[in-house]
């Protein structure tokens, strides 16, 4: 099952990245990011719950599609929005950040699905980034990030 799960996250990625990289100019993209990321958090939230193997591989496809939707416009906007000469500054801090804390998160993760078991931390993880992406929602420069 493990195995169709991870098999199924790459199928959402695929779809999402296809389907948003068919607009020539998207607006809205705070709305868009954040709700991908409550959309991605549900998912998750789903895995957790006692729903059939193909609900489970639906969460994932959602999940994976909705991930990738915000990446493809969260690389757009650093690309639009950091001056050129910062660019590979600014790219190269954020991977560092996203890589660097990679370990760390598993490693906690991992022991955490030890201590209370895989389901609850699906449903804690995808609350906990549903609550995070609406924490971010009420910030007016994220509402009005075009």
């Amino acid at each position: 099952m493990l195995g169709m799960l991870y098999a199924a996250f790459p199928i959402g990625y695929i779809l999402g990245g296809v389907w948003i990289g068919r607009f020539r100019r998207i607006r809205h993209r705070g709305w868009i990011i954040y709700g991908g990321t409550i959309v991605a958090g549900l998912g998750m939230l789903a895995l957790g719950l006692p729903i059939t193997i193909a609900g489970a591989l639906l969460a994932a496809v959602i999940n994976g599609a909705a991930l990738e939707i915000g990446n493809v416009l969260w690389v757009n906007l650093m690309q639009e929005l950091v001056p050129n000469e910062r660019l590979s500054r600014v790219s190269s801090i954020d991977m560092l950040g996203s890589y660097a804390l990679l370990p760390v998160g598993l490693g906690i993760t991992g022991w955490v699905t030890n201590a209370w078991g895989p389901a609850t931390v699906c449903i804690i993880g995808g609350a906990a980034t549903v609550v995070a992406a609406i924490l971010g929602l009420l910030h007016p420069a994220i509402r009005q990030l075009d």
